[in-house]
């Protein structure tokens, strides 16, 4: 194992990816931080940097502490008083500048979800006459669009039971206070995304190395060549993606923390979307994330391992990489079969996203048991990577 540490660390290509992708992490902190802004009244100017997220948080914590329907109802009714087009530059001024991240989280809470974009004149539509009903109408809304027609394939009873169950049982009323420093968090641990390039180069020349050095042919025929050296192969690439990744988010995570805290971690992830059907704070769902995309880093990097030992080029192996993650990128959503878009969720570059993921009633279907769209991702990239894992020894035994 010790040498095929030495091998991923002298490999000189393998260093530059590495230290790049550690770079764009910290590319990524200064970037978030630095383009924050915050509309101060008082100065009439915008603050930038960390002072903008430390008003922005001050002015979360003077709205409200917890979203209860008299809150919403005041609100909405406070925003429908100045009876204005809220699409307008005006509104924008006198409205919504002054009520930042919750004006916003009201008006996509009163979206149909069906829409790409949040719809702002939804509130001055609304009646008012029993109340806002934030959480009748949050309910509401999901039956609603569980239960429309989609040229794909509509949504089958016992999912429809399924999805409205979960979002009763969401814990309500919703904690308030400022995600910023959160969110920004959170979309420093999706760069661990970005990070799984530097895993397939790191992982492309494994196996295949040592048939383009010709050193594969006399370790087949040593005591250990077929086995201990082959499962220290795959054991030092696993440990490498985990140390990687881990170390990533570390910096990330770590870095944030000592400049601006984790304000923010324990409010609920319906701040982000108030139809998300999971109890489960903003800092749970970063953990959560960071283990989806570990999971995704380990199934590519033991599916390069097979591909490794079999094609026995390393820059063939790059390719198909490279291809597994950028590729689906492109892959379009289908409107007529359900069956592909099921299949399309399942790609690397959709189902590392566990923000849009949970927000998604995505499911799966076997028999009366219903999996939903996370389950699935961990249950089919589990699959892959004990498959691929099986078939590495095999594979690189076979191909001399």
């Amino acid at each position: 194992m010790r040498y095929e540490w030495k091998k991923i660390f002298e490999r000189r290509l393998n260093v530059i990816a590495m230290l790049l992708g550690y770079m764009l992490i910290g590319i990524c902190i200064f970037s978030y931080i630095s383009q924050e802004r915050f509309y101060d009244e008082k100065t009439d100017s915008y603050i930038e940097g960390i002072e903008a997220l430390r008003m922005e948080q001050a002015r979360a914590e003077a709205q409200t502490d917890v979203i209860t329907e008299e809150y919403m109802t005041e609100l909405i009714s406070e925003i429908q008083s100045y009876n204005m087009d809220l699409e307008s530059d005006e509104a924008y001024t006198e409205i919504i500048r002054p009520l930042g991240d919750i004006f916003y989280f009201v008006a996509k809470s009163y979206t149909d979800m069906r829409e790409n974009t949040i719809d702002r004149n939804a509130l001055s539509k609304l009646d008012l006459a029993n109340g806002a009903r934030f959480y009748e109408h949050r309910m509401e809304k999901i039956r609603d669009y569980l239960n429309c027609d989609f040229s794909y394939g509509n949504y089958t009873e016992a999912e429809k039971a399924y999805w409205i169950e979960k979002a009763e049982n969401t814990n309500i009323p919703f904690r308030w206070g400022s995600k910023s420093v959160m969110s920004n968090l959170w979309e420093l641990v999706f760069v661990g995304v970005y990070l799984l390039f530097v895993v397939v180069i790191c992982t492309s020349s494994v196996f295949s190395a040592e048939y383009e050095s010709g050193a594969a042919f006399l370790l087949l025929t040593t005591k250990y060549g077929k086995d201990r050296m082959i499962w220290s192969k795959i054991t030092v690439s696993v440990l490498f993606v985990v140390g990687y990744l881990t170390g990533g988010t570390l910096l990330s995570a770590g870095s944030t923390a000592l400049i601006l805290g984790l304000p923010g971690a324990n409010l609920p992830v319906q701040l982000w979307n108030s139809v998300i059907p999971y109890n489960l704070t903003i800092g749970q769902a970063c953990l959560g994330s960071l283990a989806i995309i570990m999971l995704i880093g380990i199934t590519i990097a033991l599916v390069l391992l097979c591909s490794s030992a079999g094609l026995r080029s390393s820059l063939a192996t790059l390719v198909i990489g490279a291809a597994i993650i950028i590729a689906p990128a492109f892959f379009p959503m289908s409107k007529e079969s359900g069956l592909w878009n099921h299949i399309n969720y399942l790609f690397p570059v959709r189902a590392a996203n566990l923000k849009e993921v949970m927000g998604l009633y995505v499911s799966y279907t076997m028999g009366n048991v219903i999996i939903p769209y996370v389950g699935m991702i961990v249950i089919v990239y589990t699959v892959i990577s004990v498959m691929a894992l099986l078939l590495i020894r095999r594979v690189f035994v076979r191909a001399r």
